[in-house]
């Protein structure tokens, strides 16, 4: 059948598809714990990315966070032998997607820990946002000992209760947070500056410990768009013939899509190594393949997808300004909408892409611009970078076949 052929059988089910992302109001409601939220059962751990096939493919890094939150609840008394039950399947690994969250990095989910519920004000479904701990060396890059432990605590003790006490009646509008920040130069995946002080503006009864804590972790606000995102894009799932994907993530293994019209089945293909700027000493020799469930901002249309109007953030990954643009330029051309209300003035008449198509990626034949936070290969060095990593064609291509042969 022709290319056009094939668009125009898509263009009523992409649309449809759209018109749903683009319904959703998502909302930020109040704390809860993961376990209760997400059914997370003692013994069992979310992870970030497509599910592991096998226990050797987890890296080293994405190993020891487990291990990390495993010794954390309690489960195992040493890195060691939580690694031991990881393998050996005593503890369950669970895919954050299927979970219903979102989480960046390793994206480990542990049940006694806190997770902001976002709710859909304009209609059905639920979606529930991690807290991001502070610094370099965390647990989501790989990191456990006493001060990543005493790191996590602080978030669920401290920062979390204060955040459910200030969060307005009728919960926090995220979208409007979103617009604020991109209007401010965030590509709101790794520059989240505008975005937290738009989100700490919207908290007047804040208390100024946590306001403080806030402003110097300006990434924390990123699982908030996140968890906003999934919730706009879950609302897709399942439109018949619909070639809009709904899900983008990695596990440091594989890189992994679903679109919409085959609903939760997983594309994948092997992980990228992200290249960017490092903090010295660390080299590219030193990245961790791309991981985390982060990339769901780009299926949404921000992070890479703006890359041309956010000119900070390509100074810090130390990327040329003219490559950002043509990434970003060419990234606009593979979604089928345009969003409503994000509009960052450098992106001009064509706004902010919304609702990206398989099939636009698959026909271009170029990797998606993803940006991201670097990790150490070791598992025990934690954060080194910022960079560029790609979602290889081949995750959509295969997505596309199988569409193809679904109809």
């Amino acid at each position: 059948m022709p290319a056009d052929s094939v668009t125009d059988l898509r263009a009523g089910p992409n649309a449809a598809a759209l018109g749903r992302i683009l319904a959703a109001e998502p909302v930020l409601a109040g704390i809860v714990r993961a376990g209760e939220a997400l059914g997370l059962a003692e013994g069992e751990l979310g992870h970030a990315g497509p599910p592991f096939t096998e226990p050797d493919a987890i890296p080293r890094l994405v190993l020891n966070a487990l291990a990390g939150a495993a010794v954390h609840e309690g489960w195992a008394g040493t890195l060691d032998a939580a690694r031991g039950l990881i393998r050996n399947g005593q503890i369950r690994l669970r895919c954050n997607h299927d979970l219903g969250t979102v989480s960046p990095m390793a994206g480990v989910v542990r049940p006694s820990q806190a997770v902001m519920r976002v709710e859909n004000r304009a209609g059905s479904g639920v979606t529930f946002a991690t807290l991001a701990e502070s610094g370099r060396r965390a647990l989501r890059f790989g990191v456990y000992d006493a001060a990543a432990a005493e790191g996590l605590d602080h978030v669920d003790r401290v920062i979390a209760p204060a955040l459910d006490r200030a969060l307005p009646r009728g919960g926090l509008p995220v979208l409007p947070l979103l617009a604020d920040a991109v209007a401010q130069g965030d590509d709101v995946h790794q520059r989240n500056v505008g975005g937290m002080a738009a989100f700490i503006r919207a908290l007047p009864d804040l208390d100024g410990a946590a306001r403080a804590w806030l402003f110097a972790n300006p990434q924390h606000v990123l699982n908030y768009a996140m968890a906003a995102a999934k919730l706009a894009l879950d609302q897709a799932d399942g439109v018949p013939g619909s070639s809009l994907v709904t899900a983008l993530t990695r596990n440091g293994t594989v890189c992994g899509i679903r679109v919409a019209g085959t609903g939760r089945r997983w594309f994948t293909a092997p992980a990228t190594i992200p290249e960017g700027g490092f903090f010295p000493p660390f080299t590219l020799a030193d990245a961790q393949g791309d991981l985390g469930d982060s990339a769901i901002v780009e299926a949404y249309g921000l992070g890479g997808a703006i890359a041309h109007a956010a000119p900070e953030i390509a100074r810090t990954m130390g990327r040329a300004w003219d490559e950002a643009v043509g990434d970003g330029r060419a990234m606009r051309a593979l979604y089928v909408g345009r969003h409503p209300l994000i509009a960052p003035a450098l992106c001009g008449a064509e706004g902010v892409g919304a609702g990206l198509d398989a099939a636009r990626v698959a026909a271009a034949g170029h990797a998606l611009r993803i940006h991201t936070g670097i990790g150490h290969r070791d598992g025990t060095s934690g954060w080194i970078g910022v960079g560029v990593a790609r979602a290889p064609v081949a995750c959509f291509a295969d997505a596309m076949a199988a569409l193809g042969d679904a109809a």
